[in-house]
């Protein structure tokens, strides 16, 4: 059976659950979130070390497991197995048809005192293969790449602020749009850096920009947001000012990501252009981003002609090629991005 992320959770929190929990995909954020809940919850605590048991991959064999699920809790009236990492077990790369038989069978009959669990991360299981099928049939199954699943540019002010609102803090817009900006859409690397500010403040506060700047480390004169903003508006000045900041502190500013950054916010610009969008509702909704966001496009197709963007996205590839060494330049990363720079303002 194929579940959301959102139903699993949902049963959890009302004390449905399955015997087998197959979890797979390349977003590890609901996967952690998921194994968390059943690793602080399920169990009690003072039964844990004797009816909760994690495993990885790597350290263990399908047969293992299956003997382990067998056995009976010594404390409480269920034990908890969850196997980590499990895209490592030798079976799930190689699979032995022991092995296969002992499993399959197990998943016909699972013991009803065990609850099971894998986290199978960064691929999905081939679903054309009869393995995955029975898994599919017998165990509850989340494939975190599934549509239903996915959380969009678009959607991600909201995620952040239900994220802080379920740990007893509120958070304005200007810093929801500061940490998306220079984060982006990585939801594990979000949640880590909303832990840093919560740790800084008391419950119920609003967190503002100034925390974002403070504890998650965002220089609010320069970062990736307000780059983004000088060339909209074709501030060299501003731009050379930011960029320079990168080129001294490049562990938290790398070359590539904001090549890649610009690169995506210009791509996106002519597609913009292209289909004659001017309507920061419409480019929010095609273009998965938020409203705000969408209003540094409406300016900048009047910075920008449609050709402009078109050499600026060209520049963007060659530095990206010269930074990753596939083209030959003698220039240091903090000069690339200069000469970058000064060609986009100058285009």
């Amino acid at each position: 059976m194929i579940y959301s992320y959102k139903k699993i959770l949902e049963n959890l929190k009302n004390n449905i659950f399955f015997n087998i929990y197959f979890l797979m995909g390349e977003e590890s954020y609901f996967i952690d979130k998921i194994t968390n809940y059943f690793a602080q919850n399920f169990i009690k605590e003072e039964h844990k070390s004797f009816d909760q048991e994690i495993i990885y991959g790597k350290d263990t064999d399908i047969n293992t497991i299956i003997n382990r699920c067998k056995r009976f809790p010594m404390m409480s009236d269920k034990q908890l197995i969850i196997v980590k990492e499990s895209q490592n077990l030798s079976f799930f790369k190689n699979t032995k048809q022991n092995e296969f038989e002992n499993f399959i069978n197990y998943l016909s009959n699972p013991s009803k005192q065990t609850f099971l669990m894998f986290a199978f991360k960064n691929k999905v299981l081939d679903q054309r293969k009869k393995l995955t099928k029975k898994i599919i049939e017998s165990c509850v199954v989340l494939n975190t790449e599934d549509k239903e699943n996915k959380i969009y540019d678009n959607q991600l002010p909201q995620w952040v602020k239900s994220e802080v609102k379920e740990n007893k803090f509120s958070i304005d817009e200007k810093a929801t749009i500061l940490l998306i900006e220079n984060i982006g859409n990585n939801l594990n690397k979000l949640e880590n850096e909303l832990q840093k500010v919560y740790l800084n403040k008391k419950d119920n506060e609003i967190i503002n920009s100034k925390d974002i700047e403070m504890y998650v480390g965002i220089n609010r004169d320069y970062n990736l947001f307000e780059l983004q903003d000088s060339l909209v508006n074709k501030d060299l000045n501003k731009a050379i000012k930011i960029v320079s900041y990168f080129e001294s502190n490049p562990k938290n500013n790398p070359l590539q990501k904001t090549i890649l950054f610009l690169f995506n916010f210009f791509s996106k610009l002519l597609f913009v252009m292209s289909h004659k969008m001017y309507e920061a509702q419409k480019i929010s909704q095609i273009l998965k981003i938020h409203p705000f966001a969408a209003k540094s496009y409406i300016k900048a197709t009047s910075k920008y002609s449609m050709n402009e963007v078109k050499k600026i996205i060209k520049y963007c590839r060659e530095i990206d090629l010269i930074s990753k060494g596939i083209k030959s330049n003698n220039n240091r990363e903090g000069i690339l991005l200069k000469e970058l720079i000064y060609k986009m303002t100058y285009v």
